[in-house]
């Protein structure tokens, strides 16, 4: 899975628990069991949000680090770029 490292076991805990929550809500369809298969489906969409937040937040620092490439190689020095973020 593409996340921060500091990321990687709550990316886990959310992949097993999008998993589970799918798994209960199709246990739940096949006991006719529709409103509680709606919530599992639900509870599925959270931690599907909260997986898709720690993707995007790999992504953005993806791309951060690639313009901080970029600027280096274009001779910029970023301490100065910093110094003046600071001020």
């Amino acid at each position: 899975m593409n996340v921060l490292p500091q990321d990687r076991k709550l990316a886990a805990e959310l992949y097993e628990c999008c998993h589970s929550c799918l798994d209960r809500a199709r246990m739940e369809l096949r006991n006719d069991n529709i409103d509680a298969a709606d919530r599992w489906v639900k509870e599925y969409q959270l931690c599907k949000r909260d997986l898709d937040k720690l993707v995007r937040r790999k992504k953005e620092h993806d791309r951060l680090v690639q313009i901080v490439r970029d600027m280096q190689k274009k001779g910029v020095d970023l301490t100065i770029v910093e110094r003046g973020i600071e001020t």
